[in-house]
């Protein structure tokens, strides 16, 4: 598996659409990335994305307040070794 150089190690990370893993090297990823895909996952993700950039458009204000407070605030998890880390 390769993974992009910026891939973000945190699992809660809104990645750029350019940013993925890919189940080989990073060469496919210039020349064929359209075919390493289920065909409407590039679609899904572009919708998703504009979505987020138009402030979430369409959604409740409570969900506006809770994808805001989750994106855009740091939380705090404990890590297995009992310390806090900051995602």
């Amino acid at each position: 598996m390769a993974l992009h150089p910026n891939f973000s190690e945190s699992p809660h990370a809104i990645l750029d659409l350019s940013i993925c893993w890919l189940p080989a090297d990073e060469a496919p990823r210039e020349t064929s990335m359209e075919y390493l895909m289920p065909p409407l996952v590039p679609q899904l993700l572009k919708k998703v994305k504009d979505w987020r950039d138009s402030g979430y458009a369409g959604a409740t204000d409570t969900s506006k307040s809770l994808l805001n407070w989750w994106f855009s605030t740091p939380h705090l998890l404990p890590r297995i070794d009992g310390t806090m880390a900051e995602i």
